[in-house]
């Protein structure tokens, strides 16, 4: 083959190549990478220790900030917004959307349940009947209530959209309990627990007939637990 043919040759090589990074090039990126991509927002307020996160009922996210002493929207785009809690020194731990479409968030400085619209206004300071509680963690539960953690109390407690606070004594004592979440029901006439960190078989449930099991961890005791939802040792209304 002589050199003009060869030159052809590499010529087209070079020009197929150059075609296919090209048609690479707009492709889209594929999901696997773009998974993987990490982005970070400043809070406006430094040194704030923001501590719990929940997705909110008007698209936005929804953070405490624990030594800020407020409250912290973020929407998808990453524009934060914060919103002040009234007590100086509440200390928000874990926050989660309500089923009355407010936001509640366990105040651990101030042993309180706080609500606040998605429009940032604190609309309720409820006061945990144990004094020093500190609660921690905080979840909606599927009865339309809500239920923390009382991580000095050694309680479980539930509090109304209204304001009404109960609260559940867990067997063993020391037990810390700090993350809670609402667990799959149970179907009718299954045993349920309410506190059984100590390890000894659970009741069963009086009623509703299914009842709705609530994972607990429980840092003292170093095991997670299980609660039903029955039963009213104690309870004290809105205190706001």
């Amino acid at each position: 083959m002589n050199r003009s043919g060869w030159r052809s040759r590499v010529t087209a090589l070079i020009t197929a190549i150059v075609v296919s990074v090209g048609l690479l090039g707009l492709s889209t990126t594929p999901a696997w990478a773009a998974a993987g991509t990490i982005t970070e927002f400043p809070i406006p307020t430094a040194s704030t220790f923001p501590r719990g996160i929940t997705a909110g009922p008007d698209g936005n996210l929804w953070f405490t900030e624990y030594s800020g002493n407020k409250i912290g929207r973020i929407t998808p785009a990453g524009f934060i917004t914060e919103f002040p809690i009234p007590p100086t020194s509440s200390n928000p731990f874990g926050i989660t959307a309500g089923p009355d479409g407010n936001l509640w968030f366990a105040e651990d400085g101030s042993n309180n349940i706080g609500r606040i619209t998605p429009a940032g206004v604190v609309t309720g300071e409820f006061s945990i009947p144990t004094g020093d509680s500190r609660p921690f963690g905080i979840t909606a539960g599927p009865d339309g209530n809500l239920w923390f953690t009382e991580f000095n109390g050694n309680n479980i407690g539930r509090i109304t959209p209204a304001g009404v606070v109960t609260e559940f004594r867990i067997h063993t004592s020391v037990t810390e309990p700090f993350g809670i979440t609402a667990g799959p029901m149970a179907t009718s006439g299954s045993r349920s627990s309410m506190g059984t960190t100590s390890g000894a078989s659970p009741p069963r449930a009086k009623s509703p007939s299914s009842t709705f099991p609530r994972p607990i961890a429980s840092l003292g005791a170093s095991r997670p637990a299980r609660m039903a939802i029955c039963g009213s040792p104690s309870s004290k209304g809105p205190t706001s």
